[in-house]
């Protein structure tokens, strides 16, 4: 007989008598043989109660609750579903004393009475200024597909080539390539005007780097501003060399006039006061340097290169400028095409731009956007060189849209604000000739922290009545688009619908669609107003 000791004897009694009670209970309430052998294992019953949404030490009568099931198997919670917006009232558009539409609105007439097959088509082109809401063309791009829906497309119009910064967006044309060139006028403190009426201009530091662009056309129009004489870009078609090119540079800034009478400066280093010829040998201005050999940054495991970028250089002040103009002299095939522009000029030229067109009557929507962009900035190009492309590119209206960015500026006031505005405005409208203006006032603009939200609506109720004075004393039109959302606050309304960002300060697609329709409906609210008022007088 096994001497078992009396401890092992009790513990093995205990157990015995706590299975027994076990499956008494078990078979009580009817769980099934392999059920209670589980719930018998200690080691199954922890492994089957710990999981993704058990805590440690959690029991099993715990886990198995209705409310834990309920919380492993809850689904992800889903956004909000957006709220439909309240039906919002039209807003007008204010044109103050006389019609300061009536150029764009008799172009248009014009447009619509022209023969489609007319020798020289009309096209009725469209300037668009404007901060990030006009830069990522998705607000301007719905008012143009609806114009050129009604009135014809005319094509696709400016593109910046080159991608100049990495979100550049056209709804019709791409912009591309751009290594090698740099954009001149985006950073703080290159202000020598020598840039597009968007404000920006492309300088080529790689004679072999295309800055290119694509988009349906049959006429392009490249626009430079260089020094008299240049003779150093090259084009290039659908990745062929193109020579068919009909050329025109206007003196922007001529060179000095120097009298016929005028005796040269003598000089001690020549007999007779004239320059010797190691002064007529030497440049008037020191050749750029070479640029340096490219940094190389070596780590353990590869190595990258960083490809140099000379520092900004400044037009000379003062020196001789020309706006060349190249276009295709026949035009080409209609459908998709690409276009690349090299540059062998270096500092000495900017590419200002491309236009694009489809050789039909129609409206040629052009936009000129910045993000970040002030009210401001309009005055970025040298007036000689804004003026002469503003003449040159003939808009029939020109729309203007800031002040989202100029909110909460410091050294805000009105009475600041308006005399600065009515400035500006008014030496853009004498350079745009007899063109129409349309300023459109700031969206409403919000932000989910109270005071901050508090302060903005606080800003923007200075603002809005300051520009609208500005726009009407300068003689241009204004449309009130915090009114057309629904008024102060109403930014959070079109967030919650789904037409708003979360930044409470741009638009969703939809949002700037909506947007666009407003505006268009209003513009051919006042054109068809303008329309019957020509019928009656005659």
């Amino acid at each position: 007989m096994i001497d078992i000791p009396r401890s092992i004897f009790l513990r093995s009694t205990v157990g015995v008598a706590a299975a027994t009670l076990l499956a008494a209970s078990i078979q009580v309430r009817g769980t099934s043989p392999a059920a209670a052998a589980t719930t018998h294992s200690p080691k199954r019953a922890v492994a089957a109660t710990v999981g993704p949404h058990t805590r440690r030490g959690q029991t099993l009568a715990q886990s198995s609750s209705p409310a834990n099931s309920a919380h492993s198997t809850r689904p992800r919670p889903q956004p909000a579903k957006p709220v439909p917006l309240t039906p919002l009232d039209p807003v007008p558009i204010e044109t103050g004393e006389g019609n300061p539409l009536e150029t764009f609105f008799k172009a248009l007439a014009e447009l619509e009475s022209a023969p489609p097959d007319a020798q020289a088509p009309p096209v009725v082109r469209i300037i668009h200024f404007g901060d990030s809401h006009v830069a990522s063309d998705y607000w301007a791009g719905v008012i143009r597909d609806k114009l050129q829906e009604r009135f014809g497309n005319g094509g696709p119009g400016f593109v910046l080539p080159g991608r100049p910064w990495n979100s550049i967006r056209y709804a019709q044309a791409q912009s591309l390539d751009g290594q090698y060139w740099r954009t001149d006028g985006l950073r703080p403190g290159e202000a020598d005007g020598v840039v597009g009426l968007g404000g920006m201009s492309l300088e080529s530091f790689r004679p072999a780097n295309p800055a290119s662009a694509q988009a349906s056309y049959s006429q392009f129009e490249i626009f430079a501003a260089t020094s008299p004489g240049s003779d150093c870009l090259t084009v290039q078609v659908d990745d062929a060399d193109y020579h068919d090119l009909a050329s025109n540079a206007e003196a922007v800034v001529p060179p000095p006039a120097t009298p016929a009478t005028e005796a040269p400066a003598p000089s001690g280093n020549s007999p007779g006061g004239g320059p010797n010829e190691a002064e007529m040998a030497k440049p008037s201005e020191p050749p750029d340097p070479p640029p340096p050999p490219v940094t190389t940054k070596q780590t353990k495991k590869r190595r990258r290169s960083v490809p140099y970028v000379p520092p900004w250089k400044p037009w000379p002040a003062g020196s001789p400028l020309d706006l060349l103009e190249l276009s295709n002299s026949s035009p080409l095939a209609g459908g998709p095409h690409r276009i690349s522009i090299r540059s062998s000029c270096g500092s000495t030229a900017r590419l200002l731009g491309l236009e694009f067109l489809n050789g039909t009557k129609g409206i040629v929507y052009d936009t000129d956007g910045v993000n970040g962009a002030h009210l401001s900035d309009l005055e970025r190009p040298m007036p000689e060189l804004r003026r002469a492309l503003l003449q040159q590119s003939h808009p029939a209206l020109i729309i203007i849209s800031y002040g989202t960015n100029d909110i909460g500026e410091p050294g805000f006031t009105p009475s600041g604000y308006e005399e600065s505005a009515y400035q500006i405005l008014s030496k853009l409208k004498s350079d745009a000739g007899d063109a129409s203006i349309l300023v459109t006032g700031p969206t409403d603009r919000g932000n989910p922290r109270r005071l901050r939200r508090i302060a903005l609506q606080a800003e923007q109720a200075e603002l809005q009545p300051a520009l609208r004075r500005a726009a009407l004393r300068a003689g241009c039109a204004y449309w009130d688009q915090q009114a057309a959302m629904g008024g102060p606050g109403s930014m959070a309304r079109w967030v919650r619908a789904g037409l708003g960002r979360i930044d409470y300060v741009h638009f969703s697609g939809p949002g700037y669609a909506k947007l666009a329709g407003m505006l268009y409906d209003q513009l051919m609210s006042s054109y068809s107003n303008f329309r019957k008022a020509q019928s009656s007088e005659q």
